[in-house]
């Protein structure tokens, strides 16, 4: 079968919430790559920006008590980086301040992976978010004006927006699930399809399953997997 690949996965909650060793992932490779042995660490960490995401990829961390490598010590064959989106967007869009602290983290992430592994680096964009309920059904939220919440969602939309010209900027192979959301919704596919309803942010079942496509997709389209 051949060398072991070893896929490491880092991001915030978009990412943690694909869950241990990113099940949705494993299903598509084992069906694209039958040939193929993978390894899938999940290191994505809930509420976490993008100088975090930085930090980790050369420090020891912890996390759910648990304390967790740093990713470049793991030397992965792939990595999976996704774009920290959703909590960088909290620096707003009342200057460009927040954009650029945004983008600087985003090459220096890429600039530690290149320099310290010998690892391909494959750039996730999440889901887009649902503007007429996001975060509805956070209870911190409840009894929030709609017009706030709307334009929190906004803020987030141009944060993965703004992501993906880093990865063309970057030459990155870009899996952009965003884009992808929102086609489907233009198509007639609510963006709740792909949502978790607990809590109207994160990637339901749907919303993994479609970025584990996307994924394998992405790794075929440029032959990232020999």
């Amino acid at each position: 079968m051949g060398k072991m690949i070893r896929i490491v996965a880092t991001g915030d909650s978009m990412t943690q919430s694909a869950g241990a060793g990113c099940p949705a992932l494993a299903a598509e490779l084992a069906k694209e790559y039958p040939d193929k042995e993978f390894e899938i660490i999940n290191q994505g960490v809930g509420g976490t920006r993008a100088g975090y995401g930085l930090w980790r990829m050369t420090n020891e961390y912890e996390f759910e008590k648990e304390k967790l490598p740093p990713l470049v010590s793991l030397n992965p064959d792939v990595v999976i980086l996704e774009s920290f989106a959703y909590n960088n967007a909290t620096d707003g869009l009342l200057n460009d301040e927040g954009i650029e602290h945004f983008r600087d983290m985003h090459y220096k992430m890429v600039e530690t992976i290149r320099e310290k592994t010998d690892a391909i680096i494959i750039f996730v964009v999440t889901i887009a978010p649902d503007v007429n309920h996001f975060l509805e059904n956070i209870p911190c939220f409840y009894n929030t004006p709609k017009s706030i919440l709307r334009s929190m969602a906004e803020e987030r939309m141009r944060y993965l927006e703004e992501a993906i010209q880093i990865a063309g900027e970057l030459e990155l192979p870009l899996v952009n699930v965003y884009a992808e959301t929102l086609a489907a919704k233009e198509s007639g596919t609510p963006l709740g399809t792909f949502i978790n309803p607990e809590d109207c942010i994160h990637p339901g079942p749907k919303g993994h399953e479609l970025t584990a496509r996307l994924t394998v997709e992405v790794m075929k389209r440029h032959n990232l997997i020999k």
